[in-house]
Parts: structure tokens; C-alpha cells; sequence
């Protein structure tokens, strides 16, 4: 009972630790940001936080994100025409950045983040890119580094559940083993009472 209880009250934590409130709508003036384009670029950490032109960041995200909506077949279909085109020409940008978004994205059927990891950093490496395309890039590679390690915290926790497990159990078995003496001297105690 108690095991159930453990491994209920475990469940829960993690499960309410995987979910999160959907973010809120935000509304963007667009004078505001058409007048902030042409002031300095921030930087924090080497990730360029900018407001840049629509147009310039929409190819790659609009890729990632019409990737993560479609159905397990159609993702399928999506990442042999991309890996197909990546054959042809690996210096093909926008599919490198699909390409790892089909590993990043938690929609993803084909979510792997070592893979990810990988891919992100050989396109962070990459001096082509432009600052919009690298600054994407860089807060897609720091998401996946965040459920990596959400990943391997998730394994440590299964790892302790195990060993809490075995522990749980050998304690019964001490405790029934305990109670079993326990009810011998009991009952010899009774004969010895009886005489």
C-alpha cells in the first residue's frame, strides 16, 4: 500500500511538473517594431535578442511550425523529402534548420534531443547564418538543452524510485520476518503459561 502510495504521489509530481499554463496571447504593435528594428541589437549570453523584420525570421519558423502540425504521417513524409533534399545539397539552410527541428520539437514522432543537440550546435557553428536565423537557432538549441536535462533529471528520479523500491521491499521483508519471530515468542510464551 504504501508503494502504491509512493509511486502515486511520484506520478503526480512529475506529471505536474511536465505541464505548463499556455502562454498568453500577445499583441505586437507593428510601428513599434518596424521603429526598433533599426535600434542597436542586445545581447545576452551570445543569444541576439532582437526585434527583427516579420518577413526575415518567417521561412524558418513557419517551417518548424508547419512541421509540428501535421499528423505522424505527414511528419513522415516531411522528413524524407527533407532528408532527400539534404542529400543533395547539405548547405541547404532552411532544411538544416528543419532538419533539427524534426528532433527538437516535442511534437515531433521523430523527437530525439542528442540528435537535436547535434544538429543545433553544428548550425550554431555555422558562419553563415544570418542574426535573425542565429538567434532562432540559439533559443531553439537552449530549449532542447532544457529538456535534455529535464530528461536526464527524469532518469535520476527513476533511479531513485528504484532504489527507494528495493529498499521499501527489503524493509517488509524485515518487518515480516520480525513479525513472524515476534508471533513465535508469542506462542511460546502461551505454552509456557499454560504449564
Amino acid at each position: 500500500m504504501k508503494l502504491l502510495f509512493l509511486l502515486f504521489f511520484i506520478s503526480s509530481v512529475l506529471s505536474a511538473c511536465a505541464t505548463r499554463p499556455a502562454p498568453k496571447a500577445i499583441e505586437v504593435n507593428t510601428t513599434v517594431v518596424e521603429s526598433n528594428v533599426s535600434s542597436t541589437i542586445e545581447s545576452n549570453s551570445g543569444i541576439t535578442l532582437l526585434p527583427v523584420p516579420i518577413e526575415v525570421m518567417i521561412q524558418p519558423i513557419i517551417a518548424c511550425e508547419s512541421y509540428s502540425k501535421l499528423d505522424t504521417d505527414g511528419q513522415k513524409k516531411q522528413w524524407v523529402e527533407t532528408q532527400q533534399i539534404l542529400a543533395k545539397n547539405k548547405q541547404d539552410l532552411l532544411h538544416r534548420i528543419k532538419h533539427a527541428c524534426m528532433y527538437a520539437l516535442p511534437s515531433s514522432y521523430m523527437k530525439d534531443a542528442l540528435k537535436a543537440h547535434v544538429l543545433l550546435q553544428s548550425l550554431r557553428e555555422d558562419d553563415t547564418l544570418a542574426s535573425p536565423e542565429k538567434a532562432f537557432i540559439n533559443h531553439l538549441y537552449m530549449f532542447n538543452n532544457e529538456n535534455i536535462k529535464q530528461m536526464q533529471r527524469m532518469r535520476d528520479d527513476v533511479r531513485t524510485i528504484d532504489i527507494l523500491n528495493q529498499k521499501y521491499e527489503t524493509l517488509e521483508k524485515k518487518y515480516d520476518a520480525s513479525e513472524q519471530k515476534l508471533m513465535q515468542l508469542k506462542n511460546i510464551e502461551k505454552k509456557l503459561n499454560v504449564r
